[in-house]
């Protein structure tokens, strides 16, 4: 039986291999413009500590460069064209999106609120996702309680993903 929410209490999320394979390739395509990608994963919530991830999509976006550096963001009417076009009792169960060097959770990745539950996933791809597939490589954030990202440890990353 699935959920109708994304619990907070989120343990373990099974990521397909191909679904971590396209997520690369998309974000390494808008890396070669020098442009960085968002792409959303969506699933399933079996329980409360389990998720299995059923596909990647990459929304609309809209990419920026400015003497800031450069940013992604997806259209408020495509998120909410996307959200109701998802099947019942499937959710966006994390962002992934590239930068063009380090994986952090910059501070303007904290107010891209794509998604915005408790627990909510936020993955950064560094070096436009170059390397090969691996969260390992990763920035991997979740939002606390009190509304701030919270980046996890290596340890969790392993806990909290298993690749198929």
């Amino acid at each position: 039986m699935t959920l109708d929410h994304v619990p907070p209490t989120l343990a373990e999320c099974r990521v397909p291999q191909h679904v971590l394979h396209e997520t690369w390739m998309f974000l390494r395509e808008r890396g070669r413009e020098q442009l960085e990608g968002v792409v959303l994963w969506v699933g399933v919530v079996n329980d409360a500590e389990h998720a299995d991830v059923l596909a990647q999509i990459a929304p609309a976006q809209v990419a920026y460069r400015s003497e800031q550096g450069l940013s992604v963001a997806i259209p408020q009417q495509e998120l909410s064209k996307l959200i109701a076009a998802l099947p019942e009792k499937v959710h966006i169960l994390a962002r992934v999106h590239s930068h063009c060097e380090e994986a952090y959770h910059s501070p303007l990745d904290d107010t891209n609120m794509v998604i915005s539950h408790q627990g909510a996933i936020s993955i950064v791809v560094p070096d436009f996702a170059a390397g090969v597939p691996s969260l390992l490589a990763c920035s991997v954030n979740r939002l606390a309680a009190d509304g701030s990202w919270r980046e996890l440890e290596r340890t969790a990353v392993q806990e909290l993903f298993t690749v198929l």
